[in-house]
């Protein structure tokens, strides 16, 4: 029986037959779409910060 791509991107660590691990691929690639963000807390409250991507005319991402 073959096994689709759907059948091994369930776990986090089940290999495909080609060695990959899909979920694993999809993290990084969220992360490449995702924005920065940072939270610290102390005593006296919070302070949560975001990176902002500005888009221009043209398309291309300024940061």
């Amino acid at each position: 029986m073959f096994l689709t791509r759907s059948e091994y991107d369930r776990g986090v660590n089940t290999f495909s037959p080609e060695g990959r691990l899909f979920q694993v691929e999809y993290a990084i690639e969220a992360i490449k779409l995702g924005s920065t963000a940072i939270g610290i807390q102390t005593a006296e409250g919070v302070c949560l910060a975001v990176e902002k991507r500005i888009t221009s005319p043209d398309g291309a991402q300024q940061h």
